[in-house]
């Protein structure tokens, strides 16, 4: 493997949800879908940046960000939101599907609102793909970031859009970096 990700393959489906142990007696555990496809993201997002040659740790619940990033000066929050898939969201109109992130909320229902400086980077998974998109915060100012799917052709609309191409880890490091030296 060159310089590919370990999240880029393409059409991997996660499996499916185990009946059971192999001798059948074995119960299964009656925890949320959703917080498992959560975990799965942070833990997914967490992977790509130890494998990237950073030192990153998931947190524990209750807190606003995800993951730890010690990048030596500093240590960068980076709340991880995650789709299983793609989506169309006009499908009469019949546009191109694509990742849709909905960003400014949490909890359960996204009954709260996220308060300004709890974290400094997204990290967006598409699960089926297992890719993992990096923005600062400070470049995402609306409620819901759409990615297009990689090699997906897309009409001449791009002002909305944004890629996984180029959104690492580095990019949204450098982001941040005007507004710390700034206070310094």
């Amino acid at each position: 493997m060159e310089d590919a990700s370990l999240f880029d393959a393409a059409g991997i489906q996660l499996p499916r949800r185990a009946t059971g142990h192999s001798d059948g007696h074995r119960p299964r555990l009656n925890v949320s879908r959703e917080l498992e496809l959560g975990k799965a993201a942070e833990h997914l997002a967490c992977a790509d940046l130890l494998l990237g040659g950073w030192t990153a740790y998931t947190t524990d619940q209750g807190l606003p960000y995800d993951v730890v990033v010690d990048v030596g000066n500093q240590l960068v929050r980076v709340q991880v939101k995650s789709t299983f898939c793609p989506k169309n969201p006009q499908p009469s109109n019949r546009s191109t599907p694509a990742y849709f992130f909905n960003i400014r909320r949490a909890g359960k229902g996204g009954k709260r609102t996220y308060g300004e400086s709890e974290f400094d980077v997204y990290a967006l998974v598409a699960l089926d793909r297992r890719a993992v998109a990096y923005f600062a915060v400070i470049d995402l100012p609306t409620s819901c970031v759409v990615l297009r799917i990689p090699g997906a052709h897309y009409g001449f609309s791009t002002k909305q859009f944004r890629t996984f191409e180029g959104a690492t880890f580095e990019h949204a490091l450098d982001r941040l970096q005007p507004a710390s030296t700034a206070t310094g």
